[in-house]
Parts: C-alpha cells; sequence; structure tokens
C-alpha cells in the first residue's frame, strides 16, 4: 500500500487554519511533533492553548 503524503491547509472563515495529512510540526519554543493527522492553528489571537485553537474566535466575535 502507498503511503498518501498529501497535506491540505485550508484558511477557515472567521475561524482557524486547518492542517490536515501527515507532517512534523515544530513550535516556537522548538518542540517537534510528529504524525499529526489535523490541527487547527489559532488567527484570532486570542487562544490560551497557542499556536492551536481553542475556540476564542467564537467567544469574542473575531472575523477574519
Amino acid at each position: 500500500m502507498e503511503k498518501n503524503n498529501t497535506v491540505e491547509i485550508e484558511i477557515q472563515e472567521n475561524g482557524p487554519i486547518k492542517i490536515k495529512g501527515e507532517f512534523t510540526f515544530r513550535d516556537s519554543s522548538g518542540v517537534v511533533t510528529r504524525g499529526y493527522k489535523e490541527v487547527l492553528i489559532c488567527r484570532c489571537g486570542g487562544s490560551k492553548n497557542k499556536p492551536f485553537c481553542d475556540d476564542t474566535h467564537k467567544k469574542t466575535g473575531v472575523r477574519n
């Protein structure tokens, strides 16, 4: 079986950036995590779990 190396990046309307596929993620402190299937990255700046989205944009009404 051939491995699918496709990664999809979607900018969600008034929401986070969705990244799907198998990839390596390195955060700002240099911590590397491998093998993600999907992550949601905050665009509003309000997440308490940066860089990941925690749905704060829904509470604050941020539009972007």
